[in-house]
């Protein structure tokens, strides 16, 4: 009847997997900071991060790392298929954080994520157009993931419904 509700979102299995994808590749942030509350031993090594040392961990890079990420270039929403999900090593994938301070938001984000995009792909044909950048250049000044010169150009066009 086109109307969307909580328990039709959660079987949007597929949907879910290619916005896990897009985070990954995308993330809106590009790195966080977190201070160190206690000297820390890094695992395997004898360095150790004093209390208070503030830590900046680089999302953008560590989910584009091919060692966690396989052709990490390539958009692929399997990664996060019930089966591969698991292969997903802790704390490489963080568009929302992870652990004790991961995004309290997360889940209502993810289900207004998924209302957009079926809202914007059942009404809109979106394309590229001559003013698309392809490959997307990224601003290097903003904290958030953005376009170089906050412009992204495509073609949008209404869907006509039968």
């Amino acid at each position: 009847d086109g109307q969307l509700n909580y328990e039709m979102l959660t079987q949007f299995k597929y949907l879910e997997m290619v916005i896990n994808e897009t985070l990954r590749k995308y993330p809106p942030v590009n790195v966080v900071t977190r201070k160190c509350t206690r000297n820390y031993l890094i695992p395997g090594t004898k360095l150790i991060i004093p209390k208070g040392t503030q830590v900046t961990i680089p999302i953008y890079s560590i989910q584009r790392d091919a060692e966690y990420f396989p052709e990490p270039e390539k958009f692929d929403p399997e990664r996060f298929n019930d089966e591969n999900i698991g292969n997903i090593k802790p704390f490489t994938y963080l568009p929302f954080g992870e652990g004790p301070r991961i995004c309290i938001g997360m889940r209502f984000a993810m289900m207004q994520l998924k209302i957009a995009v079926i809202k914007l792909v059942s009404n809109f044909e979106f394309s590229a157009c001559e003013r698309t950048l392809n490959p997307m250049k990224y601003s290097v000044t903003n904290l958030m993931l953005s376009p170089k010169d906050d412009q992204m150009w495509l073609r949008v066009k209404k869907v006509t419904q039968d």
